[in-house]
């Protein structure tokens, strides 16, 4: 789909953490623009074990939650359920201002959370999107995959995390492009008429839930198709098509990154050797381990540990909690270093 066009804003790349779940930072004393002025506010919102609560969104501000790890939650509004189940890194969900939503997280959880005036989206050049958006009073969407969204998150990232004032300087209008084509699509007209024939129903949540609590209670194991299937009473093939429908993988892959973030978490908050990480997340052998640990997360387990320890150090240098940190890392660096030390390997996501 094609991108509606936003106003230019103007510049803006500090990020904050948040007090609150959905509680966007106020402007700090030293701030010259006014309380509101703000186009774009960017916040991050950490959990590192489960939990539960609720907000009412900004007023005149729409929020843009863009999911920095893979986690289990579920989101509701007014007793609605939006989602129920695994949500994957670089998924979108799209928020009217004050508008109220809870969640309930059933795994760590690390988000951006993109703040975006209504009144700038008002401005938007576009009359169809400038006309849902008035009609958008109180909605909350579901989350959503886009592979735009997912490709810019990692350029928006790497620009946070970047100490070159040129890549900063690009944050607020990547940012405002994942605002804009998250905006676009969850107010794209609804189609009508009936479901596509033949079309593969998604697998119902408690089947979900079931299947993710059976593979993070036998990853030190092979897990196979069969297994998952006679877990949640259906046939494999069935399962396999209703899974892929719900979760947008294949079980054997989605069993793959769950072996790799339980990896992630051992080798952040334990001095384990690598045969025993490998062992403890069901691969055979190290060298296999390590192979697919590196396609996946672009550094060897060994590398990886390393970037966790020296974030550490700069923590523990600073003096600095973890939420005083304004600077992201990404995900796949280290998979919050500082946090999942208090957190227990069966929880990881």
């Amino acid at each position: 789909m094609r991108t509606p066009l936003m106003p230019p804003a103007r510049p803006r790349a500090q990020l904050r953490h948040e007090a609150s779940w959905r509680g966007m930072p106020q402007e700090r004393a030293d701030d010259p623009a006014p309380h509101g002025a703000h186009t774009i506010v960017l916040a991050r919102w950490t959990t590192s074990s489960e939990g539960e609560g609720n907000a009412i969104g900004p007023q005149g501000y729409y929020v843009i939650a863009l999911a920095l790890r893979p986690t289990l939650m579920r989101l509701s509004t007014h007793g609605h359920v939006l989602h129920d189940g695994p949500i994957d890194r670089g998924m979108v969900q799209v928020t009217a201002p004050a508008t109220q939503i809870e969640y309930r997280a059933h795994a760590p959880s690390d988000f951006l959370h993109i703040y975006l005036s209504a009144e700038y989206v008002a401005q938007c050049p576009d009359p169809a999107l400038a006309m849902r958006t008035q009609q958008a009073h109180h909605a909350c969407f579901p989350f959503m995959r886009d592979s735009v969204i997912r490709q810019l998150m990692h350029v928006l990232v790497e620009a946070l995390d970047s100490p070159d004032p040129a890549s900063r300087a690009c944050v607020d209008a990547v940012a405002r492009a994942i605002a804009a084509r998250a905006l676009g699509i969850a107010l794209q007209p609804a189609h009508s008429g009936q479901p596509e024939p033949g079309r593969t129903p998604a697998l119902e949540s408690w089947r979900l839930q079931r299947t993710v609590a059976f593979i993070d209670n036998h990853l030190d194991q092979p897990i196979s198709l069969q297994q998952l299937a006679h877990a949640v009473g259906l046939s494999p093939t069935y399962f396999a098509a209703r899974f892929r429908a719900a979760v947008g993988a294949s079980p054997r892959l989605f069993v793959m990154r769950r072996r790799i973030e339980r990896a992630k978490l051992l080798l952040a908050s334990t001095q384990m050797s690598m045969i025993d990480v490998a062992l403890n997340v069901g691969f055979r052998t190290q060298s296999h381990f390590t192979t697919v640990f590196g396609r996946q997360e672009g550094a060897t387990p060994h590398q990886w540990r390393m970037r966790c320890a020296n974030m550490d150090d700069a923590v523990s240098a600073d003096g600095l909690s973890d939420a005083a940190h304004d600077t992201l890392r990404l995900p796949e660096h280290c998979a919050q270093s500082g946090i999942t030390k208090q957190c227990n390997a069966a929880a990881s996501s």
